[in-house]
């Protein structure tokens, strides 16, 4: 598998991880849902990768959360992969 590019980038799905009083705790990602457990992980390094925007969109649209577009062989390291 190739690096992300400019014009060939990975997408991630993100969210802010929030206490009951609203103080921002972290950033959770969406991970694939195989055996029935938690889609967010706090871990990068689970965190799903996607090669298309519109289903990285569907994903965020569907859980209320955003779209990270990675573009930067750094960006990918960032999620260990």
């Amino acid at each position: 598998m190739s690096f992300p590019t400019t014009l060939g980038p990975w997408f991630v799905v993100q969210r802010l991880r929030y206490d009951d009083v609203d103080k921002i705790l972290g950033q959770e990602f969406y991970q694939t849902d195989e055996e029935g457990g938690a889609i967010w992980t706090p871990l990068k390094s689970e965190a799903s990768l996607f090669m298309s925007l519109a289903a990285a969109a569907r994903v965020a649209g569907a859980l209320v959360g955003e779209v990270r577009a990675l573009t930067t062989k750094e960006e990918a390291k960032e999620f260990n992969r």
